[in-house]
Formats: C-alpha cells, structure tokens, sequence
C-alpha cells in the first residue's frame, strides 16, 4: 500500500465532483478525484442548467460547450398534461414556442438583464465529459474504477484507503480535506452518520430510458415534460433529444404488490406504446432505473475535514431543476474557501461559513422541489403552474426569479459583514451577502461583465472618488500578504450609470466581493483610517486572527 499526501480528495465524479475539481484548479489547487463508474453518466438524468449555474459555467469557460452540446434539447420548454402523447402533441400551438429559455419569456425582460447568460439545455451524459476533459486538461488527478474503502480523520487531515475495482489494488491517501460528491445514497454520509430532515420519500417510480423515433411528431410541438394518466397507467414523459431518445417516469405501487422485476422489457415496451397512443411504434428500452423521488438534507454540510456537496447532501425531487445546479453552486462557494485556508491566506474558521451559507440554500430548493410532486411522486403540473403564476395570470416574479435560477438568496454568516441599508434593498443591487450586480462592461471584443471582476481574489470595487481605497488595499495588501485587486468604475465608462443606478452606491463608496462573486461588505468612504477599516473588514471576513 503506496501512501500519497494531497491537499485535496474528491469522492464522487458527477457533476458536482467534476465542477469542484475545476473550481480548486481555477484557485491553483490539484484535487484527486476517485470514481467508483468506469466512466461519466451513461444515462441523460439531469436535462439543464439555471441562470446561476451557467453564469459558473461561464467562469469556467465552459458555458458555450454546454450549450452547443445541448442544442438538440434546447426547444424543450413547456408542461403539458393528457391521456397519451399523440393526443397532447396535436394541442400544442407552435406559433408560441419562440423562446430557448424561460427567462427569456415576454414580461420577464428586467430578469434577463439581471445576468449575462440565459439558462440551457443539456442532458447529463453530454455535459459530464464536457467538465471531465476540461479537468484532465487543467492539471487533476481524476481516477475511474476507483472506490472509497474506508477513511478516518484527525484534526490534522484525513486518511482514505481506496481501491482499484478492475486490478484489486488498495492504496492509502493522506489529504487536508475531503469532498463527498458521491451521490444520494452518499457511503461518506452514512460512515459520518450525518444526521438529516425532510420529507423523505415520494412515491416509487421506474425510469425507463427508451428510443423511439418521434422527430416528426413533435417537430415544432417541442416539450419539456407531459404528464400521462390513463387507467392504470400514470407517469411522466420527458424529451432527450427531440429525436429517438426520451424517458418515461412510470409510477409503481409496492402497496398493490407491485415490484420493479415485474416490469419486463416486453411489458414496458406494451405501456410505453400505450402511452405514446401509436401502437404500431418501434421502440427500444435502453436502461430501466427504479427511484424515489426524496427530499433529505444533512443538516450540517461539513463534518470535520469532510464536507459534503451536491445530492450528498441536500437531495430533491428533479421537479424545478435545482439538484444538479445546487450542487455546482455548492462547490464554487467551496473552493475559493479551501484555496486560501491551504495558501495559510485565511483561517480554517472559514470554512464553517459553507455550511452557514449553502444549507439553508439546498433545504429551501429541496423543499420546492418536494411542494411540485404529489403523492405519487410525479410533477403536479396545475401546482406547479399555480406557484409561477399570479392571480391575474402573469407571472410571479418573485417565483419565476427562483425557478430560472437567478441567486435571489443572501447569506448570511462569518464570511459577510451584513451592513443593514434602511429599507427593503432591491434584488441584486450590491447588499452583503448577494451575489454582485451584472453589467456589461464591454460587449465588444470580449463581453466582459462586472460578474468577472471577482472570480480569484477578494476584489474591491469602487468609483474615482474612492481613491483612498486604493491605497488602503495596498497598505492591506502588505499587511496581510494577500492578493487584494481594486477596479475603479469611471465616469467616462458605458457601464457607470447603471452601475450607480443597480447599487445606489454613493460617490467614493466600496464594496468588497468574494471570489465566488457575492458581496461580503460595504462601506462608504471614511475620513480617515481607511486602511484600518479594510484591513479589520478583510480580516473578518476570511477569518483571520481568529482566536
């Protein structure tokens, strides 16, 4: 047994492992990934990315690959409900599908504007080796085959002993710090005994993943899930590719006697039939995966050395897509963390600010997620149509920020220094604990938006007249031995007046932004001590002389 000292180790390489291994590269951080699969998902499961989890994408330079390798999938907006799908399709106008996301409805321009990406199609099968290239090309150790025997830890570091599935090989990992992305039926969970709250389970369903050819059918009648009820058939039908693949959600009864082995290929192929209404259809079952929609969430994200991420920690029902987009959120506002604790640039109390900040945000998902199903477990569309609508039928602002993914969250922990603003400050307008406000800087060249300010370093922002704060992060900056930029916003800038405008920020007066782009505190220009201020701000903020 070889034994290997890393600072970081990475259980679970989905989505949620993939993107924390890319974001600790983006900090100059090399993890180790360990994957018990022999390779990425081979099945489609998660279809899309929010607003915010594209803005990440983004930053990671990956959005434009998500998306072009989702484009097959991208007409797939709307919710509709009937007795087969044939039947559904005929109803469906296509004279009212002219948008490629949500956000991008009529009466939702002021959300559009709020980011400068739209949310986007893309099953999981194709984004997956979308994020694992990248990650192999930026310098990580990722490992396929490999499963998580055992691990203990100290308050030193954590010692792993893995093994190789194919040749039997065990090796012993010594690393700083473990991230457990290892799905929800997570063993690093259950070995830490976490203790969790939510509704559990709703209801017992098969996913059946099929090939059909139904390209011309739904040629400009593109969905995104039908809900079917027949008698004795219920279920949920949702597009993969617009073309030969899709997945049936079939409903099951334990209660009645029913089990997932009863359900041959010969007999789902008859109810996919019966679903579809075309009973002379060709079809072919690819996999069948029996599942329960849940909603758990670990009350607590990090246990020692151990934190815990993605469906690890907070699962959900798929129904608002925010599983695998809470995961990739979780492991952005992770990494920054962990980078500086390991560079000795911050204290380790830092790191309890995740669970602080991210908890409350996947327990609040999870239990939307969970108000969508019903008893059944499948999507409740008039429910779900009900929450995004308002009485007079437009929609409700407030839950459509939510739905398409827009941060309307604040965190609130050590690592934000809240200074209240009298009044109910507006979304996004630059408040501590809020992701910063999106404006262009420049379109052209390169777009480049005030949401790139701060993707490395603890960045502060500020005007002309803010010139003291320049030379206070330079006095900081050698105090603290910190890298600590400053963009100065100028008058003769496009940007300016929105800026002041989305901020109402006063002349000379400062915010201060993560490097996962939320806003850790603000302040206006002092007298004197400026240096002071920044320095006591900066200190607080990553925990530093801590006692």
């Amino acid at each position: 047994m070889q034994n290997k000292s890393i600072p970081v180790l990475i259980v679970g390489g989905g989505l949620t492992g993939l993107a924390a291994a890319l974001f600790l590269l983006k900090q100059g951080v090399k993890p180790v990934l360990i994957e018990r699969r022999a390779s990425t998902s081979i099945h489609p499961r998660a279809r899309g990315f929010d607003v915010r989890t594209m803005e990440l994408f983004r930053e990671l330079q990956l959005d434009q690959a998500i998306v072009e390798a989702g484009k097959a999938l991208a007409p797939a907006w709307g919710l509709y409900q009937g007795e087969s799908l044939v039947e559904i399709v005929k109803d469906i106008d296509p004279a009212k599908l002219k948008v490629n996301h949500p956000i991008n409805f009529p009466g939702l321009e002021k959300l559009a504007a709020m980011s400068p990406v739209a949310g986007a199609r893309c099953t999981q099968d194709l984004s997956e080796p979308i994020l694992l290239q990248a990650a192999q090309e930026r310098g990580a150790d990722i490992r396929f085959n490999t499963k998580l025997l055992s691990f203990t830890q100290s308050n030193d570091g954590v010692t792993a002993h893995i093994q190789d599935t194919i040749t039997g090989q065990e090796q012993t990992i010594t690393c700083q710090y473990m991230i457990a992305a290892d799905g929800a039926g997570s063993p690093v969970r259950k070995a830490l005994q976490a203790a969790t709250s939510g509704h559990g389970s709703y209801g017992y369903l098969l996913n059946v993943y099929f090939e059909a050819d139904l390209e011309a059918l739904v040629k400009g009648r593109e969905f995104s899930i039908c809900r079917i009820a027949q008698p004795g058939l219920q279920g949920i039908l949702t597009s993969i590719n617009n073309s030969d693949k899709w997945v049936f959600h079939l409903s099951y009864d334990p209660a009645q006697g029913e089990r997932p082995e009863d359900y041959t290929h010969e007999r789902l192929e008859k109810l996919l039939l019966q679903m579809l209404g075309i009973p002379q259809m060709k079809v072919r079952i690819i996999s069948v995966l029996p599942w329960q929609p849940t909603v758990s969430v670990v009350n607590d994200m990090q246990h020692g050395r151990v934190l815990l991420a993605g469906d690890a920690a907070h699962q959900m029902t798929p129904y608002g897509g925010k599983g695998a987009a809470t995961g990739v959120q979780d492991v952005q506002n992770l990494s920054w963390k962990l980078a500086l604790v390991l560079q000795q640039q911050a204290g380790e109390e830092l790191l309890h600010s995740y669970s602080s900040e991210r908890q409350p945000v996947g327990k609040q998902v999870a239990e939307m997620s969970g108000a969508l199903a019903d008893d059944k477990g499948l999507l409740d569309i008039p429910k779900f149509m009900k929450l995004v609508s308002s009485s007079g039928g437009d929609y409700n602002l407030d839950k459509m920020i939510t739905m398409v993914g827009l941060p309307d969250f604040r965190y609130a922990s050590s690592a934000i220094i809240n200074n209240e603003q009298e009044g109910e400050p507006a979304l996004l307008s630059g408040q501590p604990g809020t992701r910063v406000p999106h404006v262009w800087l420049q379109k052209e060249p390169k777009p480049i938006s005030t949401l790139d300010l701060a993707t490395q370093h603890v960045t502060l922002i500020t005007d002309e007249a803010g010139e003291a704060w320049q030379w206070a992060a330079d006095v900081v900056t050698e105090q603290l031995q910190i890298t600590l930029p400053v963009y100065t916003m100028k008058k003769e800038e496009p940007a300016y007046d929105s800026w002041k405008e989305i901020t109402r920020l006063q002349d000379g007066e400062v915010i201060l932004v993560r490097p996962d782009g939320f806003v850790a505190w603000r302040q206006t220009l002092p007298a004197t001590n400026a240096p002071g201020l920044l320095k006591e701000a900066v200190e607080r903020i990553l925990s530093l002389n801590v006692s």
